[in-house]
C-alpha cells in the first residue's frame, strides 16, 4: 500500500512538472543592473519635478533651509542664510 502511494505521488510530481522546476537551469535570464544617478543629479533632478508640481512657490521653501550634520552626527537646520543652527527633533 506505501509502495502504491509513493509511485502515484511521484507520478503526478513528474507529470506536473514539479520535479523539473528544481533542476532546469536558468538559461537566457538576464539581471537589470539600475542606473548610477550621483547625488547632484539626482537633487536636480528632484528639483526640477518639483517645481514643475508646486512652481515658484517651493523654489523659496528650498532656498530658505540651510542643513548641516552636527560633530555628534545629529541634523541643524537654519532659516536663511543668517542665524544660528538649530538641532531637528527626531521624529517617532
Amino acid at each position: 500500500m506505501i509502495m502504491w502511494a509513493i509511485s502515484v505521488t511521484m507520478t503526478v510530481v513528474f507529470g506536473l512538472g514539479i520535479g523539473g522546476l528544481i533542476t532546469a537551469p536558468n538559461v537566457g535570464r538576464t539581471i537589470q543592473v539600475p542606473d548610477v544617478v550621483n547625488e547632484e543629479q539626482e537633487w536636480a533632478d528632484f528639483h526640477a519635478e518639483a517645481y514643475a508640481e508646486h512652481g515658484e512657490g517651493f523654489t523659496r521653501l528650498f532656498n530658505a533651509l540651510e542643513v548641516k550634520w552636527a560633530k555628534n552626527g545629529r541634523l541643524m537646520m537654519r532659516n536663511g542664510d543668517s542665524g544660528p543652527y538649530k538641532f531637528v527633533k527626531r521624529a517617532i
